[in-house]
């Protein structure tokens, strides 16, 4: 059974297992084997949800051509930067406004160290001059990994 069941089907199948002509158990002994049938389908439930997806899967289908753009490896490809820089040109005596900067846990910490120290090594960033910051968000993934 790859789905979780509906609560009630659950209480049906105690309900039978208790009162319609099955052996008598007590009601304690139905509440453990509803908690474990219910656990075995929650678990069941999980690790079909927690296998690997595929791309395809995962991405809507008008997107499959583009499976290569979303590649570690086509990532790893861009081209060097250019002698020029696109400017953002911003309007004459307005200040900045600036926003409150949150602590990460060393944890997130150390992956966006490790992230920006792999980007600046292969040249796919630069370190930056502005003195604006930007919020950093960490999403868990399903493996419990960041």
């Amino acid at each position: 059974m790859s789905r979780c069941p509906q609560k009630g089907e659950v209480w049906r199948e105690v309900w039978w297992r208790t009162q319609a002509g099955a052996p008598r158990q007590s009601g304690r002994v139905a509440e453990i084997w509803a908690s474990q049938i219910t656990s075995h389908w929650l678990a069941q439930a999980f690790t079909a949800n927690a296998m690997p997806q595929e791309f395809q899967d995962v991405v809507p289908p008008y997107l499959h051509a583009f499976e290569d753009v979303f590649s570690k490896a086509s990532f790893d490809l861009l081209p060097e930067h250019k002698r020029w820089n696109h400017a953002i040109e911003l309007l004459p005596d307005s200040t900045p406004s600036s926003c409150k900067v949150y602590p990460l846990v060393p944890r997130e910490q150390d992956k966006l160290d490790t992230f920006l120290q792999e980007n600046l090594d292969s040249n796919h960033i630069r370190p930056s001059k502005s003195p604006m910051v930007f919020l950093v968000f960490f999403i868990k993934k399903k493996d419990g990994s960041l």
